[in-house]
């Protein structure tokens, strides 16, 4: 079966959206906002009402998406922060966890105006790899790779990705350590507050 799925995963604020669609469009394959196809589909199994958010039903995305996805030529790049269980893992070609310091991943979000306890829970995501640790545990090592978009520009970050698909030369494989940097920048008592 062939693997033609690209997924884009990491904590809101990292640039998944920008580097999905960019990618995309540099490697002629189709975009997939997964947020937006919850939405569009009504794939949702209830409401959390303390985070003022609609919960994702799992199951029946995957079996929704699985579809989709085997019906396309080509490639497909997913955008989506909880797309490690719900793209099939036998269809990614490459998981690509974007990563942010959390200081500027703290910045973006406030520049969205989000509220503050909801970037905090997202700047403690990022801490502890969260979604790095869904990547890898359901879609294996090898298949996923990290870029640190804190200080890289979009092109950069496009080239690195591109270059990782297109295998021409092996994936660098980066490891983000946020819990041990902060804590050598004196801001691990910032965030542990």
């Amino acid at each position: 079966m062939a693997r033609n799925v690209v997924v884009i995963t990491g904590t809101p604020g990292t640039g998944k959206t920008t580097i999905a669609k960019q990618l995309a469009m540099a490697i002629d394959a189709e975009y997939l906002s997964l947020t937006q196809y919850v939405k569009k589909h009504r794939l949702y199994r209830g409401l959390d009402r303390q985070r003022r958010t609609k919960i994702v039903d799992l199951a029946r995305t995957r079996r929704s998406l699985k579809g989709v996805l085997l019906g396309v030529k080509g490639f497909v790049v997913v955008d989506s922060h909880v797309s490690e269980a719900i793209v099939p893992a036998h269809l990614a070609k490459l998981v690509i966890v974007l990563r942010c310091h959390p200081k500027t991943l703290e910045a973006r979000l406030r520049a969205k105006k989000w509220a503050a306890n909801k970037i905090r829970e997202n700047v403690l995501a990022e801490i502890l790899d969260s979604c790095l640790m869904a990547a890898v545990g359901y879609y294996g090592e090898r298949k996923v790779m990290q870029i640190d978009t804190s200080q890289k520009s979009v092109r950069k970050c496009l080239a690195l990705a591109k270059s990782a698909l297109i295998g021409k030369r092996p994936m660098r494989r980066i490891k983000v350590d946020w819990l041990t940097r902060i804590e050598k920048e004196g801001l691990l008592d910032r965030y542990l507050k």
